[in-house]
């Protein structure tokens, strides 16, 4: 295979499978454009969008170590991370607090319905009728996706040392799959220093701070950030290791449409520019273990228990 078109291949796959994991059970335009189009309003967008912001910012801030040795002199390290993100049940479903106007017309103040990661959505059925006697139309609220957990796979490396720390760098280039969408990029880089380089102890211990952004054209814009502190204890060819981190999110969706429905009452038939933004803070504790079956390769498993639990697996070589 001529080497330039298998690192394309290569890219373009780790691209695609950002992009399914974003735009298929996380945000997926279509089904916020649905949601928007159907009743136009931001809170209930945000509402159904929430679990699929919480996949997005706990899945990228997964699976940023996997030990706390930092070796001195020039080390290199490269591989993937493929992170499991489960969505608790009580994600499947919020209650829909709804506009006044539609009240108003003998709809519901209130219903129970699907977010992005639920089933089918509620129907709402209003008691009137419009001024010329017939009655108002049932509106269905947009179905979610069914999933119980997410996937996406991450390019991971780092380098070191100079002074017992270490520099980890993540991400993919920018990559244009569909022009009405933009360039896809996402970019990470942290900072780990580990301090049992010159403290006596039998186990390792490090600090680590990492910072990551990804971008989807004009439509979504996310920033993670992570600081957290982590220690590990080798056990022949496996190293046990444990973390506990402060980390954030923030994601902005911005998302413009002209509803055409005319089913709809004149007053949310207007175009409107709706721009969502999520953010959250979460505690998080991981525990794992990585393997190495020969001097250059390695292979780490680990759990992280926060509002979402995240499930990791990676491998690399270690140069």
């Amino acid at each position: 295979m001529n080497p330039t078109r298998g690192s394309r291949a290569l890219l373009l796959r780790l691209g695609a499978a950002v992009l399914m994991f974003l735009l298929a059970p996380a945000a997926r335009a279509q089904s916020m454009g649905d949601l928007i189009r159907t009743l136009g309003v931001e809170a209930l967008a945000r509402d159904y969008l929430r679990p699929g912001a919480d996949a997005i910012g706990y899945s990228f801030n997964s699976g940023l170590y996997h030990s706390a040795r930092v070796d001195s002199g020039l080390n290199i390290w490269f591989g993937l991370r493929g992170v499991w993100t489960y969505v608790p049940e009580s994600d499947a479903s919020f209650v829909a607090l709804l506009p006044s106007s539609l009240v108003a017309l003998g709809y519901p103040a209130r219903v129970t319905t699907a977010t992005v990661f639920g089933g089918e959505g509620a129907v709402l059925h209003s008691g009137q009728v419009d001024p010329s006697g017939n009655p108002y139309p049932d509106i269905a609220l947009p179905r979610g996706n069914g999933l119980r957990s997410t996937f996406v796979m991450l390019p991971h490396a780092t380098i070191g040392s100079v002074a017992a720390t270490e520099i980890m760098v993540r991400g993919i280039p920018p990559i244009t799959f569909d022009p009405e969408i933009g360039k896809i990029s996402f970019v990470g880089i942290g900072v780990k220093h580990s301090p049992t380089n010159y403290l006596r102890l039998p186990f390792d211990i490090a600090v680590m701070a990492a910072a990551q952004r990804l971008e989807i054209g004009r439509i979504m814009h996310v920033s993670n950030l992570n600081a957290n502190v982590h220690a590990s204890l080798p056990i022949a060819i496996a190293e046990l290791y444990g973390g506990f981190g402060y980390e954030s999110y923030d994601i902005r969706v911005a998302y413009t449409y002209t509803p055409t429905s005319p089913d709809l009452p004149a007053e949310l038939r207007t175009p409107q520019s709706i721009e969502l933004d999520f953010a959250r803070v979460n505690f998080r504790f991981t525990i794992g273990v990585t393997l190495t079956f020969l001097p250059l390769v390695d292979v780490n498993a680990e759990y992280s228990f926060g509002v979402q639990d995240n499930f990791t697996l990676g491998a690399g070589l270690h140069l």
